[in-house]
């Protein structure tokens, strides 16, 4: 009984020591950044030509996501990574919190040590496949790390202002395209890309909505990059990226749209026509209510 009691209490001084040396680096830290603040002129600058250094670097800063039809895009994990170093005057982590039999729990963290500003993000990726099987270690190992970048990327992206880091996204966005005179070529290289997934032509100009490889633009040259990089960071999968019926299942929520609106109007009617029954009744019970004059 002493002996787990003596046990107990190294573990709380150790963990005391330790809580006592963040502290001290947190402290450290601090001090140091109000000494050498940054500047934001030169962050700026230094973000822009980082993240557009060559065409591979602006493709990997930003992701594309499916989403009602239609590819949402954003900034990736790389440009978090380049923003904090730009940046400065930051410390930042991830760490896989838990586990459970369906999902993989991460936290990023992030603090502006200049303005003592923390941010802290979770995530939780899921671990099994459709039929409810368990992914192997292997990609469950590969998923955390998916699971801990996107945390890590959304704690950054909460304390690197989004005003400086707009234009630099739309920078990136035209430099992994390529020049206009290079269409042609850049397209034949991106898709060739994108087949490299599995992916065949018809499910990919499903996703663009486009009837034939000549009529992919400059924008949809983007799209596919930034499905891409979403891919290979784990925000998506190629099934969900390019679904095998994408035509079908668009149909499908149009039609479930449909049926929702109708649905509502239905609804609407029904209770217009019991809110009109209602009030004739109140009307004729306080009809028969009134009291009855006889006349001289």
């Amino acid at each position: 009984m002493c002996e787990e009691k003596t046990e107990k209490q190294k573990t709380k001084m150790i963990v005391a020591q330790r809580a006592a040396i963040e502290v001290a680096e947190i402290e450290s830290q601090i001090a140091t950044a109000k000494r050498y603040p940054r500047d934001i002129k030169k962050f700026k600058e230094k973000l822009m030509a980082m993240a557009n250094l060559d065409q591979e670097t602006a493709e990997g800063c930003y992701y594309a996501l499916p989403r009602g039809g239609k590819a949402i895009d954003g900034p990736s994990i790389r440009l978090a990574e380049i923003a904090l170093s730009c940046y400065g005057n930051c410390a930042a982590q991830a760490d896989v919190l838990e586990e459970d039999d369906r999902f993989i729990y991460a936290m990023g963290q992030c603090r502006d040590l200049e303005n003592n500003n923390a941010v802290r993000m979770k995530v939780r990726r899921r671990i099994t496949y459709k039929n409810g099987k368990k992914f192997n270690d292997d990609m469950i190992a590969v998923t955390a790390n998916a699971a801990c970048a996107i945390a890590l990327r959304n704690a950054i992206f909460k304390i690197v202002p989004g005003a400086y880091l707009k234009p630099v996204f739309d920078k990136c966005k035209k430099t992994a395209v390529g020049q206009v005179k290079s269409l042609a070529n850049r397209r034949a290289e991106v898709i060739k890309r994108v087949m490299q997934f599995g992916v065949v032509e018809e499910r990919i100009l499903g996703v663009l909505n486009r009837k034939s490889i000549d009529e992919v633009t400059f924008d949809d040259v983007a799209i596919l990059i930034g499905l891409g990089t979403a891919i290979k960071d784990g925000d998506t999968t190629v099934e969900e990226a390019f679904p095998l019926n994408f035509k079908d299942s668009q149909k499908k929520n149009q039609e479930t749209i449909k049926n929702k609106a109708g649905s509502e109007i239905v609804d609407a009617e029904f209770e217009a026509k019991k809110e009109k029954q209602i009030t004739e009744l109140k009307e004729a019970s306080a009809q028969e209510q009134e009291p009855a004059f006889m006349s001289d």
